[in-house]
């Protein structure tokens, strides 16, 4: 006589188990660790939050060039948001590759520097607190966190990367 069928151990539903137990579905353990070389999502998490800040990067960046036709100078300020959200993205996608998180660090960091300059000359100059300049500033410091996570450096070291 044979074992029971795969089938006969698997859960009502018709779907499999979840592997050993305090895993979740997928293989990461409710501790954010994963299963070794699965990326953990804090490293999704980062990269996302670098390609939402890319977005609002890229519209400063067009809105700098639209008003280049006033004042000439404001076309450099494009150039550098442009450069700046095209290090988010390129660096986004090497977090989600797993090929390494130091682009995305840069560029959030000099990203969330130069915001914060911003953010601080604005209050005081008096001009007011721009609630846009915050947002991005969250998304950058929020990605910078998660990359600096335990779990995410040791995911970029298994692999290789930095």
């Amino acid at each position: 006589m044979t074992g029971p069928s795969s089938e006969e151990n698997d859960p009502p539903g018709g779907q499999p188990g979840y592997g050993a137990p305090g895993q979740q579905p997928g293989g990461l353990s409710p501790h954010g660790g994963g299963t070794p070389g699965a990326r953990p999502p804090q490293v999704l998490t980062a990269a996302v939050l670098g390609f939402v800040a890319a977005l609002f990067l890229l519209l400063v960046a067009f809105t700098y060039f639209a008003l280049a036709t006033l004042a000439g100078v404001l076309a450099l300020f494009g150039v550098l948001f442009l450069a700046l959200a095209a290090g988010c993205i390129w660096g986004g996608v090497q977090a989600i590759r797993g090929t390494g998180s130091r682009v995305l660090l840069v560029a959030a960091a000099v990203t969330a520097g130069l915001v914060l300059f911003g953010i601080v000359t604005a209050l005081v100059t008096g001009t007011g607190l721009d609630v846009f300049s915050v947002l991005v500033l969250v998304l950058l410091v929020g990605s910078i966190a998660l990359l600096q996570q335990p779990v995410s450096k040791r995911y970029f070291a298994s692999r290789g990367a930095r």
